[in-house]
């Protein structure tokens, strides 16, 4: 098992050097920053296509805590009117 991934990690090396090998020494800096930006554009559509579905947005809908309507008798009114000296 350990033998079949070195060779297809050994063949897949060798395949990229060749394809690298090719592009001559000026024009390689120009490639690899070509295909950061086409990854940078590729990530940020796929970011900005995932977020836009409506379950996404249902998700993101964010409700505001509403207080609780509580007694003008419970605890917490006793409470405040104590530490408020009434």
């Amino acid at each position: 098992m350990r033998n079949n991934n070195l060779k297809i990690n050994r063949s897949l090396d060798n395949k990229i050097r060749n394809a690298c090998e090719r592009i001559p020494q000026r024009k390689r800096k120009y490639v690899a920053l070509m295909l950061c930006f086409s990854f940078v554009v590729l990530f940020s559509f796929m970011i900005w296509d995932s977020f836009q579905s409506e379950g996404v947005k249902k998700m993101m809908k964010i409700e505001h805590i509403t207080p609780l309507d509580l007694p003008q008798d419970s605890l917490i009114q006793k409470l405040k009117e104590f530490t408020n000296g009434k």
